[in-house]
């Protein structure tokens, strides 16, 4: 009726299930992602719930129009009020089978028949039950004795069981026990958030051909979402009004009074003009009957409400570090704790707990703690600083990038003051424990590879707590250096790794670390460096800040930046005061800037932060943040490090890099980027440094997965891991119970 007022195709809002409507937020690309992995694994029972007008029956469509039907036949029930005998007969006749007049024992064997005719032509059968929750405890019984046909070793038949919430009850009744257990994965489809409730309106109005008429302000979907409580069926019934509406009416804008006014006639019309005594919730809106198809407004939905909760209760357990000697955690346990976590998994999960223990692991953590806390569908994540004695930085300059990085306040910290690395791993252990006795984290996530993460690594074990592995699988094959075996202890410790480039997913698996816990996903620390370059000052700002002569910048061939990270392990003079002699020489010929850590600044005595001319143009400055690192690199002619993640932002930003060390595990940025390995040879980073002022150095492309979406990839591959694990963990208490 409205739709060649506002020059639109077709109605955008019907209520029928549409797939060429679909729109994928995040919950629904969750449960999206769940139906593909099931329809891959060819077996067993996919469960999916969600309350009535979620998009089930929409998204179950979706899916059948990507199957190749050459590979796969699938077939729907959707009326389920039926009987075991009749449900069978359902089964045959959705399959195309005549079954009038035939028992159950020549239907079985019918049934049987026609499934293993499809395995010999390469292909298998699905059945997709809607509405299941109206399936009787004989029918279900009846599902499962059908997916016990096989053709040799591979099920002939899988299922997917579809339905509302009351579903999941049915399931765990005790009859139900051996269908449990063929249950590979389930998820629950719940409402749209805020943000997508908008987003889907304008999807469907875009989809007949909206072009702004009418306008949407943006009260309006706010008041859309709040009614609605963020269903997609109740957001089309009400849109359609308002359309309708305004059509009627002849105005080209939305807003919330007229929101307010359509959703109160259309709550009239369904549910009566019950009065409702003032101060007392309306149970006609909040009622889950069929009919019940708008709600009362809500400040927010009540998933939003449930993680707001739960991240105040974890930040409560939070306070101020105390002063004193040694390992401290801070953490008061006595204070915050109420009572025992326990292992039923339908209590609220615990948080992420994301270790932060030096510089490049705070940067990477930032990009995936923004990347978690964008799904709902993940529990809380909190940032664990882990400060060792030898630290990189100091505590004022983690507080510093934690600022630059918009990161959540790191008040959360182990702090390790041991003068020995052995004291300093006792302390680490000693701290770690009660930490995660407390919190009971869903997952300990970790990137980095010294000390501080194998202690890690090694109490989560102990403690039970899965460990999620970012960056895993870098490699370049000396064992002797302690990293190099930090990394293997923390990859094969980990359940869930996730990789920066190709080759150390090949590694990980020559390693004999089963392929499914791998997977490919790029580097967050790529991620970071996009968010923070608009924001990074300018080598000239750098330098103003700190006090110091701007001389260096004004070179003709610009200048090098230099940042040497390892350079006083392995307990070698010699090397590091030939280091030290061949940065000096290359300052003769390149001007350098050399951000230098206190105990490197404190090795090396005759360098000074902020001296005056000297016989080579280098120039000597604190540690920096990493915006003001990021900064530096950004505007250098090269950049000369042993630091791998260094390597990898090279690349990123395409700045040759010469990598001052005998082996390095960022294959990628060598073999793809603008990384050459040089190790210690003058001659040789003497040659490579003369390509580079010359030509610009080697040709390179940006590795694969490199794109700024790496932490978004391993959201979504941690969401897919921990819901797997909670329906594992349910099946199993079920079991128990």
């Amino acid at each position: 009726m409205y739709e060649q007022f506002f020059g639109l195709t077709a109605p955008p809002f019907q209520i029928n299930p549409d797939p060429s409507f679909y729109y994928e937020s995040k919950g629904h690309s969750s449960a999206h992602q769940y139906l593909r992995f099931g329809a891959f694994q060819g077996e067993g029972f996919i469960v999916v719930t969600g309350d009535i007008g979620a998009g089930k029956t929409t998204l179950l469509r979706t899916l059948l129009a990507e199957l190749d039907p050459a590979k796969v036949v699938a077939a729907q029930i959707v009326s389920t009020q039926l009987e075991a005998g009749e449900l069978l007969s359902a089964v045959a006749l959705a399959f195309g089978i005549p079954a009038d007049g035939m028992n159950k024992a020549k239907l079985l064997v019918t049934l049987e028949a026609y499934l293993a005719s499809l395995a010999t032509s390469d292909r298998r059968a699905l059945l997709i039950i809607d509405e299941a929750q109206n399936l009787g405890p004989a029918a279900i019984e009846e599902l499962r004795m059908l997916s016990n046909f096989q053709f040799g070793n591979k099920a002939l038949l899988q299922s997917f069981l579809v339905g509302q919430p009351e579903l999941r009850e049915i399931l765990r009744l005790p009859a139900m026990e051996q269908l449990r257990q063929r249950v590979i994965a389930s998820c629950h489809l719940g409402p749209m958030q805020p943000a997508e409730t908008s987003a889907y309106v304008e999807h469907r109005l875009r989809k007949v051909g909206w072009s702004g008429n009418p306008a949407f302000d943006d009260a309006a979907f706010g008041a859309i979402h709040q009614w609605s409580g963020g269903v997609p069926r109740r957001i089309n019934m009400l849109c359609s009004r308002l359309l309708l509406s305004a059509f009627l009416d002849g105005v080209d804008r939305i807003d919330a009074d007229r929101v307010d006014r359509i959703a109160g006639e259309i709550r009239a019309e369904l549910s009566g003009p019950a009065e409702v005594a003032p101060g007392a919730p309306d149970r006609a809106a909040q009622s889950a009957g069929p009919h019940a198809t708008i709600t009362e407004p809500t400040p927010a939905g009540p998933r939003s409400e449930a993680r707001a909760d739960a991240e105040a209760r974890f930040r409560a357990a939070l306070r101020t570090p105390p002063a004193t000697a040694g390992g401290y955690l801070d953490l008061d346990l006595a204070a915050s704790r109420t009572e025992p976590a326990g292992k039923n998994p339908q209590q609220q999960p615990g948080p992420l707990l994301c270790v932060a223990s030096s510089q490049d692991t705070l940067v990477m953590m930032s990009a995936l703690l923004h990347a978690f806390g964008q799904r709902e569908d993940l529990p809380p994540a909190l940032p664990l600083q882990i400060l060792e004695r030898d630290a990189n930085g100091n505590t004022e300059l983690a507080t510093r990038d934690a600022l630059d990085l918009i990161l959540p306040d790191l008040s959360l910290r182990i702090e390790t003051r041991a003068p020995t690395p052995a004291g300093r791993m006792a302390e680490m252990l000693a701290a770690l424990a009660p930490l995660l006795d407390h919190y009971q984290p869903s997952a300990l996530v970790l990137g980095g590879d010294d000390a501080a993460n194998v202690a890690c690594a090694l109490m989560a074990n102990q403690s039970g707590v899965p460990v999620i592995r970012v960056d895993a699988g870098l490699r370049h094959g000396d064992r002797t250096v302690p990293r190099e075996t930090n990394r293997v202890l923390i990859d094969h410790a980990s359940s869930l790794l996730c990789t920066g480039e190709r080759a150390a997913l090949a590694r990980l698996q020559t390693e004999g670390i089963a392929a499914g816990r791998v997977h490919l996903t790029g580097t967050p620390l790529i991620d970071s460096l996009h968010h923070a370059l608009p924001r990074c000052p300018s080598a000239a700002g750098v330098l103003a800040r700190l006090g110091m002569s701007s001389e260096v910048l004004t070179q003709p061939r610009g200048y090098g930046l230099v940042w040497m990270e390892h350079a006083l392990e392995g307990d070698n003079p010699a090397a590091l005061t030939e280091l030290d002699s061949a940065l000096r020489r290359i300052g003769r010929t390149l001007g350098l800037i050399w951000p230098m850590r206190p105990d490197l600044h404190a090795a090396l005595p005759e360098h000074r932060y902020g001296a005056g001319p000297q016989t080579s143009a280098i120039c000597i400055t604190p540690a920096l943040s990493y915006l003001e690192m990021l900064g530096l690199l950004r505007e250098a002619s090269c950049l000369l490090t042993d630091s791998g993640w260094l390597q990898d932002q090279a690349t990123a930003l395409g700045i040759p890099c010469l990598t001052l060390a005998k082996c390095s595990e960022r294959q990628a940025s060598i073999q793809s980027g603008t990384n050459s390995l040089v190790g210690g040879n003058i001659r040789r980073i003497f040659r490579e440094l003369s390509e580079i002022l010359d030509s610009g150095g080697k040709s390179a492309h940006l590795p694969e997965f490199w794109d700024g979406h790496a932490a978004e990839r391993i959201a979504w591959q941690l969401s897919n891991w921990l819901l797997a694990r909670q329906d594992r963990e349910f099946r199993a208490h079920l079991e128990g119970a």
